[in-house]
């Protein structure tokens, strides 16, 4: 009895520190939750027909009944029964997605204000960190070293481009097999402590179409994108949500980027982020080209759903290729003018001084440029010949005439108000 006694009580230690984690989470950082779903990488995949037998989506990743599913075109089904690799959906209905900025408590409406208690910060991990794109890395996968490293780069640069902070972390988690998110579940677990707006999971699909996810997206070939939800996590409504304003967005912005948001069987870590999401970037037969220019477009969609009110630099990289920016450079310049102009109004106290005083100031200085201009040399002669002495006899007409002789008190063109 005496032995039994510690024995229990280190049994109920241990399952109390496994799963019960630090702030409250309902999972501590190595722990996952039971069923994680799985995807096929035989080259096999699920289609998922509705109740006429029209397919309205294909996918590698494991198809449960009571998965659902909202379409590019937002109809929402839910999956009732899985017969080999065919789902049979039926239609709940259409969601009317709207996105909105968010505000500030108090503050008015379109004053941005960051969501959740969440500071300046996306997190970007890969839990599948093998995965690539065949007709561009060669392979469509990598250990190691998959080009979806390749695509959050891009998605990582193109955020801090925006204005938005980003902890990128690239640690592997392979094999990629059913355990790569309990791996994966350390590494989310020490983004979600930095206390982020978003934490991102990048990945590809596993299906051979790669017509699945091609499109002409704001005139440039890219790789279309699929937002996946977990559905076994307390934070499900949350990250569903927060999915929906994002395809929202980005259906105003880039209309047919987003191929759909899956709400999946499984975990996938979302339990520690009321803003997670899991990002599928085209498929391995993609060009990772697409989809690095997928990821780009998705990237620019996040600060304004999460309310992070940062602008671009006029000069960061690629900031100067909308008009907008132009014509703040614009008024920068007539800025920069009126004060010169002002300047010398005030210096000189009068129009005309303002005038001269330009006038010598681009006389002196297009002679330092190496001669000045056959206009300039002109009017230099003029203002620099000496003063003409009347004739003897000719004094009454000089007199008459003396505005238009004395090149003292002739003024040039140039010169009048």
């Amino acid at each position: 009895m005496s032995r039994t006694v510690p024995l229990v009580c280190l049994a109920l230690l241990l399952v109390l520190t496994s799963t019960t984690g630090p702030a409250g989470t309902a999972a501590g950082p190595i722990a996952a939750a039971a069923g994680e779903a799985d995807e096929r990488t035989d080259g096999t995949y699920f289609t998922i027909v509705d109740a006429h037998g029209r397919v309205i989506d294909q996918t590698a990743r494991v198809v449960h009944a009571g998965d659902e599913l909202i379409t590019s075109d937002n109809y929402r089904y839910r999956v009732v029964r899985v017969s080999g690799d065919t789902a049979y959906a039926e239609l709940v209905g259409k969601e009317r997605l709207q996105w909105r900025p968010p505000t500030a408590a108090g503050s008015g409406e379109g004053v941005l204000a960051v969501q959740g208690g969440g500071r300046n910060l996306v997190a970007v991990y890969h839990t599948h960190s093998d995965e690539s794109y065949l007709p561009t890395d060669g392979a469509s996968s990598r250990p190691g070293d998959g080009g979806i490293y390749r695509v959050g780069e891009v998605f990582a640069e193109k955020l801090r481009t925006l204005g938005v902070q980003v902890e990128y972390n690239k640690q592997p988690h392979e094999p990629h097999d059913a355990d790569a998110y309990r791996r994966s579940r350390r590494t989310a677990f020490r983004l979600a402590e930095k206390g982020p707006a978003a934490i991102v999971d990048l990945h590809r699909d596993g299906i051979p179409n790669a017509d699945t996810y091609q499109a002409q997206v704001a005139g440039e070939p890219v790789a279309r994108i699929r937002l996946v939800v977990g559905r076994q996590n307390q934070n499900m409504g949350a990250n569903l949500d927060f999915a929906k304003r994002v395809k929202a967005y980005l259906d105003e912005r880039y209309p047919g980027l987003v191929r759909g948001i899956f709400l999946a069987h499984g975990n996938y870590n979302q339990d520690l982020s009321p803003h997670s999401l899991l990002v599928e970037v085209g498929t391995y037969t993609n060009s990772r080209e697409r989809a690095q220019r997928g990821a780009a477009l998705l990237a620019e969609a996040l600060p304004r759903v999460l309310g992070i009110a940062v602008a671009p630099s006029p000069l960061a990289p690629g900031a100067m290729g909308a008009g907008a920016d132009w014509v703040s450079v614009l008024w920068v310049v007539i800025a920069l003018v009126a004060s010169v102009a002002g300047y010398l109004y005030l210096s000189t106290g009068s129009l005309a001084g303002m005038k001269e005083r330009m006038r010598e100031f681009l006389a002196r200085e297009w002679g330092r440029l190496g001669g000045r201009p056959r206009r300039w040399r002109f009017y230099w002669r003029l203002r620099e010949r000496p003063a003409a002495k009347p004739l003897t006899g000719q004094k009454a007409e000089g007199e008459t005439r003396g505005a238009e002789t004395d090149p003292n008190r002739q003024r040039a063109d140039y010169q009048k108000d």
